[in-house]
């Protein structure tokens, strides 16, 4: 802890002590192991190469089943062998008994060392130690869960067989269930994709409003990263549009919208069906994505658009600051695309935005009048009228919120909260070529062996009793001279036999505690 506080860079102190370190990791007390793993997690990654190299041979246990035995060969062949340093080795052999441990931050501790120091192929040993600490207090399981979420986005084979562990209970706190349903997204595939989504189904029907939400975000993702269920998703989020609960029908249209803009030709339905319901919905933020769809597909549905467009302009002024701004993108674009039936509707709308009392709408609404009505003051910006508001636009892209947090350390605040910390020390890219190993090698220095009879080399061999009382100038231990003392006293009435091998049993029972034999 001290060499963490005053020098936490000094990565030279710690050469000659690295192997000592490793071998009592598993001596020494809970919280010092998770303060020494730490340091040890930055230190490997400055003295050794990386084992993740492209030309490293190791089972891979990710890869695909039906590769050919042909290119398995070749990939062997022209593969360099990776050769992993005994020391690294070491810190990895010591570390893994510790997953056992009763202590959360000691398995958490060990579990982002693998992470970040073991080859691909064995970061699986930490997955079942990650699970069983799931059955702890909920702190401790969000903790572990966005770890866990962390770690599912780029290596989901780790937790797939665990899947089942991931299912949201009723007894879960609503950050629970919120990081559990992002895990249960990340691991989705096309073989465990139906389970996922009548898990999903259920979720929907939850009384936790947020978590519902949530999950509807998340069938938009999978909808959108597995193309064989789309079809299926959006049919089950246009069902939930007829919902009674408001936030379930709100974040309903928000997550259609997106999935219209990947293949809108193809669903025109739904957005015709989104116009029926446009009245029953009070969400603002709702209202708005719909007249935004409106408004980008207006000539997919040229009768219903400028209906809609009617509808706002009634209540306009009562709308909220959201909905003003689309309700004028919509008119500026079916003036554009409409302008015989929906003139006069957007002169009506752009007049009502002129005085607003949000400055935000009053500007826009200047803006587009400049942009689409030709007059003096325009110039030559009206010929790109229809570039600037009826553009492509990219469809959007549904990405985990735990997607950037792999450049921060497991296990750290500042991956907790997803920004960097006071005091976070990053960790070091591996180095090209490893620094010289011989720096951790330690001179063992061999204890000079001494004879029974003597006490030291200046000293001939004990025979008399005046002998046993110069040994106690020698001993510095006070326990063994007090111990002399006695055994002097008690014999100096006896033989002189007696004394000198009494005294030389105490002699060698001296040097043996000295010398460590």
């Amino acid at each position: 802890m001290a060499f963490e506080e005053v020098c936490p860079d000094r990565i030279d102190l710690i050469h000659k002590n690295y192997r000592k370190l490793c071998n009592l990791l598993v001596d020494v007390e809970e919280w010092g192991q998770v303060v020494i793993i730490n340091m040890l997690t930055r230190y490997a990654r400055t003295q050794f190469t990386s084992p993740w190299k492209e030309d490293a041979v190791f089972d891979d246990n990710e890869k695909a089943f039906y590769d050919s035995d042909s290119e398995e060969k070749q990939g062997q062949k022209e593969a360099k062998p990776y050769i992993m340093d005994p020391d690294h080795r070491l810190l990895l052999r010591n570390t893994k008994p510790l997953l056992q441990s009763r202590n959360t931050a000691v398995v958490m501790a060990v579990a982002q060392l693998y992470w970040h120091l073991a080859p691909k192929h064995e970061v699986s040993i930490v997955t079942k130690s990650l699970v069983r600490l799931l059955r702890s207090h909920r702190e401790v399981q969000y903790v572990v869960l966005e770890n866990i979420a962390t770690m599912s986005i780029q290596r989901k084979g780790m937790f797939e067989p665990y899947m089942k562990s991931f299912y949201v209970r009723s007894t879960d706190a609503t950050h629970i269930k919120t990081l559990k349903l992002e895990i249960l997204t990340n691991l989705a595939n096309e073989a465990n994709i139906s389970t996922i989504l009548r898990e999903f189904q259920t979720y929907v029907k939850s009384q936790d409003k947020a978590f519902a939400a949530a999950t509807i975000q998340a069938i938009g993702r999978c909808a959108t990263n597995i193309s064989e269920v789309t079809d299926t998703c959006l049919n089950g989020l246009v069902l939930l549009l007829s919902n009674r609960d408001e936030t379930v029908v709100a974040e309903s249209v928000v997550v259609i919208k997106k999935l219209l803009q990947t293949q809108p030709t193809q669903h025109s339905d739904i957005i015709k069906h989104m116009a029926k319901l446009f009245d029953n919905i009070t969400v603002p933020m709702a209202r708005a994505s719909i007249l935004w769809l409106m408004g980008e597909y207006c000539e997919r549905v040229p009768k219903i658009a400028p209906d809609v467009l009617r509808k706002m302009a009634k209540s306009f002024t009562s709308e909220e600051d959201i909905v003003k701004l689309q309700t004028v993108n919509l008119a500026a674009k079916l003036y554009l695309t409409n302008s015989k039936q929906t003139k006069l509707l957007t002169q009506y709308i752009l007049n009502l935005g002129k005085y607003d009392q949000n400055y935000d709408i009053r500007d826009r609404t200047r803006f587009i009048r400049q942009l689409i009505v030709p007059n003096e003051k325009s110039g030559t910006l009206n010929k790109y009228a229809r570039r600037i508001l009826l553009a492509s636009k990219p469809a959007p892209v549904l990405e985990s919120a735990f997607k950037d947090r792999d450049r921060f350390q497991l296990g750290t605040l500042s991956h907790s909260l997803n920004v960097k910390a006071a005091g976070y020390q990053e960790l070091s890219d591996w180095p090209a070529v490893a620094p010289d190993p011989s720096v951790r090698n330690v001179e063992v220095i061999e204890p000079v062996k001494i004879p029974a009879g003597h006490i030291l080399s200046e000293t001939g061999p004990i025979d008399n009793l005046w002998s046993m009382l110069r040994i106690l100038f020698y001993i510095k231990k006070k326990q063994t001279k007090r111990a002399l003392a006695i055994q002097i006293l008690k014999t100096k009435k006896t033989n002189q036999i007696y004394v000198t091998n009494s005294l030389r049993a105490a002699q060698r029972m001296c040097f043996k505690r000295q010398l460590g034999k």
